[in-house]
């Protein structure tokens, strides 16, 4: 390799890395402003400010605030897969494999509020506002892959009707999650991971 090539590649070693902490920064900036305004109330200017840079310095990286919203979404949806998966990996027993999964799903959300109020756009209301079909899709897909692990253990296990087991457990733990992030659980004097622990214990 000669000098001139090996200095080109480490300039867009150089490039490419500074590229991921810029995107990193924006992305967490996005996430606290679309955590506190929404989608529909959060600007482009705020995301600028939160981020500290210039309107302008987010458009290379992103066209909108819509593509900003989906990366924080795909993120969110990364991490709850890993944790997931790790779950499944963690649990020898084949027959608990669904439940390890279940929990750790619900663990996830239970500790990152935000996430689930995000994923639902439970601030816009709980239509999916905003996004085109496209990015929509995309993450959509990658809930689906969640939501194929649990059916996958559940299909492992030898449950009858894996798909539904699953879709069963996915709004129980989302039902709980948002009664209890919105305070309407304390009417029942009851705590959501106590519930839900009954729950995947019974099934």
């Amino acid at each position: 390799m000669t000098y001139p090539e090996a200095s080109g590649r480490a300039r867009r070693r150089r490039a490419d890395a500074m590229r991921d902490v810029r995107t990193n920064l924006l992305v967490e900036a996005a996430k606290r402003v679309f955590s506190d305004m929404g989608l529909e109330g959060a600007t482009m200017r705020a995301i600028a400010a939160e981020a500290g840079c210039t309107t302008g310095a987010i458009y290379p990286y992103f066209e909108g605030k819509e593509e900003l919203y989906a990366a924080v979404l795909s993120r969110t949806l990364s991490v709850l897969k890993e944790r997931v998966a790790a779950a499944v990996l963690r649990e020898p027993e084949t027959s608990r494999q669904a439940r390890a999964a279940l929990q750790a799903f619900f663990d996830h959300y239970h500790a990152n509020p935000d996430d689930l109020a995000l994923g639902l756009y439970l601030f816009g209301g709980m239509k999916p506002a905003g996004l085109s079909s496209k990015l929509n899709r995309a993450l959509n897909k990658q809930l689906r892959e969640v939501f194929d692990l649990v059916e996958a253990a559940f299909a492992t296990a030898g449950k009858p009707d894996p798909a539904g087991t699953t879709a069963s457990a996915i709004a129980q733990a989302t039902g709980l999650l948002i009664l209890e992030q919105t305070g309407r659980l304390r009417l029942f004097k009851k705590r959501a991971p106590a519930l839900f622990a009954d729950y995947v214990n019974q099934i």
